[in-house]
């Protein structure tokens, strides 16, 4: 989202609550450029911006090192922030939803999250990216974000902090896309399990961010 004072504030790439697993450095003080957040395989990613896919990379299975340390991975361009381009990147994917090339609008549905690439086990992997130097992403996002523990090391200096986020519309640029004001939840129900599917089915089609089956039995996916 662009502000009227030409400040950005992105879009959470997950749903929330977000857990930060990795901050701007590893728990050991090694530089990681980048944050990792909780997300089982299969979560929902979303766009940060409006922009369009500049980068997208699928994992071959078995390389883990170079570009392919990262996987399944995509990235978007923004639109230029300050006279510098604006990028940003989200890896270790188990699926894209949409093209190289593709203009995707704040908010809209990238993919899914998984394992692929190196790394121990399912989270996301987000990288902002600032005339072709990686920022700390908790600089251009708000502060709705939980550490996993004490040893996540969040910031890379003691000035660094999150953006705050104006009241809806208060300081968006006109036209600017509207995802980030809230999550608006439809209940739909009773019926059975295959009408569910089939709504499932076309929710994604729309690109609906974020679908749930439930039964009173326990059954529930995404």
């Amino acid at each position: 989202m662009r502000l009227k004072n030409g400040e950005v504030v992105l879009h959470w790439p997950l749903a929330g609550p977000v857990v930060v697993t990795a901050g701007w450095f590893y728990s050991d003080g090694s530089a990681h450029c980048a944050n990792d957040y909780r997300a089982a395989v299969g979560t929902p990613v979303y766009a940060a911006e409006d922009g369009v896919v500049d980068q997208l990379q699928y994992w071959d299975g078995t390389t883990k090192t170079g570009m392919q340390s990262y996987g399944t991975m995509l990235r978007l361009c923004h639109a230029a922030y300050k006279g510098g381009v604006l990028q940003t990147r989200y890896a270790h994917l188990q699926e894209v939803c949409v093209a190289k090339g593709a203009r995707v609008k704040e908010g809209q549905l990238l993919g899914y999250s998984g394992q692929s690439g190196n790394c121990y086990g399912a989270h996301l992997h987000f990288e902002v990216c600032w005339r072709g130097q990686r920022c700390n992403p908790l600089c251009w996002l708000d502060g709705a974000f939980t550490a996993a523990d004490g040893r996540v090391k969040l910031w890379g200096s003691s000035e660094e902090h999150s953006v705050a986020r104006e009241a809806a519309g208060e300081g968006e640029v006109p036209g600017a896309a509207g995802g980030a004001a809230g999550l608006q939840i439809c209940t739909v129900g009773p019926m059975s399990a295959g009408d569910a599917m089939r709504f499932m089915e076309l929710a994604a089609e729309l690109a609906v961010c974020y679908t749930s089956r439930y039964s009173e039995e326990g059954e529930n996916g995404r």
